[in-house]
């Protein structure tokens, strides 16, 4: 603040000198109202996500029945089963192959879709611009909708898989034991901070109070309404978790079963690349219906008539891809063998082993609204009559607003979201300096900036996500004001 001091004396010294020639302002009227831009640079945000309570959120923690470990024995029987793999093979397209197909890739260069689509990144442009490139078509504009690209890809592939399950049965003296062993982690680091700058509009009413021929007072007040700021995203695992649950039995009489089973996936994978640039449809769509005007010669495109060559932008945030799979069929044929070892005593030891894994992510955001009301009072000096330095001192009430939305997947599938708004009002004060100067009798322009204190920070917390929010430290304007 002292520095903007320093520099409006030197202004103010230069319009008073006589050689400007100046003409006089006659102020036959003591009201003012301004309206101008205001910018408050230094809103700092922090925010973390609460694992456990993301967790807690999404339906809890993995918990395996029978944690730790048992064992059993005695004169009666007991059975055993284990299950091997023998193996499996793959006819047709699977789900995962089909996303690998389509999904992004950061070393991927070109993307194929069906009916002939598709996007490459090389368009002849020298050098390359990164994540950009007029080398796309697709045939039908109508894949274009809500603001992104739609792209359906379909599979269908049926998997053959061979096991063999052991069934030990003893009798005579028995033994079997359980163990389970579970392996967690929990999401460290899932924070997120930001410095933004707030932009607004401001309405301001003042009158003159007093003034002589040097000096003067008015006295305002003052509303301020700042657009938007994106104050926080935070995104990542917050939970990873993998039981093993482990059998072991011995016995004299074992069953073999050999089963072959076949399943078979089908569904579609959607990928959906945005493009929130794309808002006229007179600047992507092609007079056959089709968008986009790549050509596979992309040295030297002869685009036919009617056809446009808008940009796409391809990124790894501007990709998403799903699925939408149709029931699984699954169909199985067995064989069982039979072999005895004796009547008494465990004849062989067989085990089982089951995997339970469990994972939860986290997705929030948080958008934080800003507005002011002022009430001071600012006195002047008069430089020259069309030059003054105003100093402003008064008070200060600031409307804030954060909204959070913290959205929670379970193995990759919706679980839960959480939207909450935390709203205050803060009283506080400012002061400043401003340069206005007059460029008829009614109309002047003013320039300035100001502090605010005390330093105020704003606490928000929705369940998962908490954090604060500091509010500038100070601000500054640009105005035109009109005299009535």
């Amino acid at each position: 603040m002292k520095s903007a001091f320093f520099l409006l004396l030197p202004l103010a010294a230069l319009a008073a000198e006589p050689a400007l020639e100046f003409e006089p302002v006659v102020r036959d009227s003591a009201w003012r109202l301004s309206i101008g831009l205001r910018a408050a640079p230094g809103i700092k945000t922090s925010a973390a996500v609460d694992a456990r309570a993301a967790v807690a959120a999404a339906g809890g923690a993995l918990r395996p029945s029978g944690r730790g470990g048992s064992s059993t024995s005695g004169a009666g029987s007991s059975v055993s089963t284990k299950t091997e793999d023998l193996g499996s093979t793959t006819e047709g397209t699977t789900e995962k192959q089909a996303r690998d197909a389509v999904a992004w890739s950061e070393d991927r260069m070109r993307w194929e879709f069906a009916n002939g689509d598709y996007i490459n990144l090389d368009d002849g442009a020298d050098p390359l611009r990164e994540g950009e490139t007029q080398n796309w078509h697709f045939e039908n504009a109508g894949d274009f909708a809500d603001g992104a690209i739609q792209i359906r890809t379909p599979y269908d592939a049926t998997t053959t898989s061979r096991t063999r399950t052991t069934k030990t049965e003893t009798s005579g003296a028995s033994s079997a034991s359980r163990s389970v062993s579970l392996r967690e982690e929990w999401g460290d680091g899932l924070r997120d901070s930001s410095d933004e700058t707030a932009p607004g509009i401001e309405l301001r009413l003042d009158r003159t109070v007093w003034e002589n021929e040097d000096f003067g007072i008015d006295i305002g007040i003052g509303y301020a309404w700042y657009d938007d700021v994106d104050a926080f995203s935070v995104r990542g695992r917050a939970y990873s978790a993998v039981a093993t649950e482990k059998r072991t039995a011995s016995g004299s009489r074992v069953t073999t079963t050999d089963i072959t089973t076949e399943t078979t996936e089908s569904g579609t994978v959607v990928t959906s690349i945005a493009q929130p640039e794309f808002t006229d449809p007179d600047d992507y769509v092609n007079d056959d219906g089709s968008m986009g005007g790549g050509v596979e010669d992309v040295y030297d495109p002869r685009l036919p008539t009617g056809w446009k060559m808008p940009v796409l932008t391809v990124s790894s945030d501007r990709f998403s891809t799903t699925s939408e799979r149709n029931p699984t069929e699954i169909s199985s044929v067995s064989a069982s063998t039979v072999s005895e070892s004796g009547a008494v005593g465990p004849a062989r030891t067989t085990s089982s082993t089951r995997t339970t894994r469990r994972t939860v992510d986290v997705r929030s955001e948080g958008t934080l609204s800003l507005q002011e009301l002022r009430l001071g009072v600012s006195p002047f000096w008069k430089a020259n009559p069309r030059l003054a330095v105003r100093a402003d001192l008064g008070l200060l009430a600031t409307y804030s607003e954060i909204e959070t939305t913290t959205r929670l997947s379970v193995d990759g599938a919706p679980a839960a979201a959480i939207r909450k708004d935390d709203d205050d009002w803060t009283l506080g004060g400012y002061a400043g300096l401003s340069l206005a100067a007059a460029a008829t009798d009614r109309l002047e322009f003013s320039l300035g900036a100001e502090a605010r204190f005390p330093h105020k920070r704003l606490r928000f917390d929705d369940g998962v996500v908490s954090g604060s929010v500091e509010l500038a430290e100070w601000s500054a304007f640009a105005s035109v004001g009109w005299r009535f």
